[in-house]
């Protein structure tokens, strides 16, 4: 289960935060109304690997925070929680 929280919710239990992210559990945390994912990463084996997945997250089409994607993204994670 995804959890979601504010930046400052989320200062004040990073340590748990990290915990749960390293169970797999990943949480939203939200500020000035764009959202950060906490979740645990494996690092690939090869330097190169690492570089080609960052670049291909830099370059991967990003769906638009509008007031009504964010109001979306709020709902589904409070519903959860």
């Amino acid at each position: 289960m995804m959890k979601s929280c504010s930046l400052s919710q989320a200062k004040g239990s990073l340590g748990k935060l990290a915990d749960r992210a390293l169970k797999g559990n990943p949480t939203v945390i939200s500020r000035g109304g764009k959202l950060v994912i906490l979740q645990a990463y494996e690092l690939p084996d090869h330097p190169d690997a690492f570089d080609a997945l960052i670049q291909a997250g830099k370059d991967s089409a990003h769906r638009p925070l509008t007031d009504k994607v964010l109001k979306e993204i709020w709902q589904r994670g409070r519903s959860k929680m």
